[in-house]
């Protein structure tokens, strides 16, 4: 598929496989619906699999505003309305993460099991706001390879950055952020990063849920999913050992296989 007009922006939507049971796939900031291509290409077998490119990033337009979270779900929503799609499985990394609980605690009737990854239900202290801020906002104008020199140890844990067997896996990550488009990643992170604090929300969250990260996770450490797990009744947490923030890369079939066990558990 390609762009789709929703919600005054234009969002580029893809589809894989087919089947009554649709997963939503939503991505974390600086990348795309591309970052779950190993996931997909195991899923889409038994799922019809849905990825969008939240607005001002990867492939979709790049608009002045409307980056707030709120309106990236209702992006989301009006991109499963166009579809026809009334119920669905979302799985969502770091934004996207945050994006699901916020549905799933306020749209309950649309969820049919949420899975999220390297997220945080709490607002970012100002600091880290300031840090990240400055670094995006001038960074990217100026030098982009010194954002990603920056980025590239809080996104990947050590191991995947140092063995030399994942050094193009690497290369092509570090490709992927220098290629964004640095005035509009910046629209689309401030309201982000000063999102406000969900954690009152997550005792609404009802359907399946399965909760992971990574043990080396430098953008959302482990304590931030196990703050959501404590206040999702019945969730599962799991923290994936040498791991960074971007399980779908570092660990993509380890990823699928967890994937896949939890949709199937959440249709039983």
């Amino acid at each position: 598929m390609a762009l789709m007009t929703v919600n005054g922006a234009d969002l580029f939507v893809e589809e894989f496989g087919a089947g009554e049971d649709v997963v939503i796939f939503t991505h974390a900031l600086f990348f795309s619906g591309q970052m779950y291509a190993r996931q997909i290409a195991r899923l889409s077998g038994r799922y019809r699999c849905v990825t969008v490119d939240w607005r001002g990033m990867g492939r979709s337009g790049k608009p002045l505003g409307g980056y707030d979270v709120d309106n990236l779900c209702r992006d989301v929503i009006g991109v499963a309305d166009a579809l026809g799609i009334d119920r669905f499985h979302w799985v969502g990394m770091s934004v996207g993460g945050v994006a699901g609980i916020r549905l799933a605690a306020q749209m309950p009737e649309r969820f049919r099991s949420l899975a999220i990854g390297g997220a945080s239900a709490e607002a970012e202290p100002i600091e880290k706001v300031v840090k990240y801020e400055s670094l995006l906002l001038q960074g990217f104008a100026r030098d982009p390879e010194s954002v990603v020199d920056g980025l590239l140890p809080i996104l990947y844990g050590e191991p995947f950055r140092t063995d030399p067997a994942r050094a193009e896996s690497l290369a092509r990550e570090r490709a992927l952020i220098v290629a964004n488009d640095g005035p509009a990643v910046a629209r689309a992170s401030a309201p982000i990063l000063r999102r406000v604090d969900i954690r009152h929300m997550l005792p609404h969250v009802a359907c399946p849920t399965y909760i992971f990260c990574g043990a080396l996770d430098g953008a959302n450490p482990p304590e931030k999913s196990r703050t959501i797990a404590q206040g999702i009744q019945g969730c599962r947490l799991e923290v994936f050992d040498g791991i960074g923030h971007q399980p779908n890369v570092e660990a993509p079939d380890l990823l699928a296989e967890r994937l896949l066990a939890h949709l199937g558990d959440a249709a039983a």
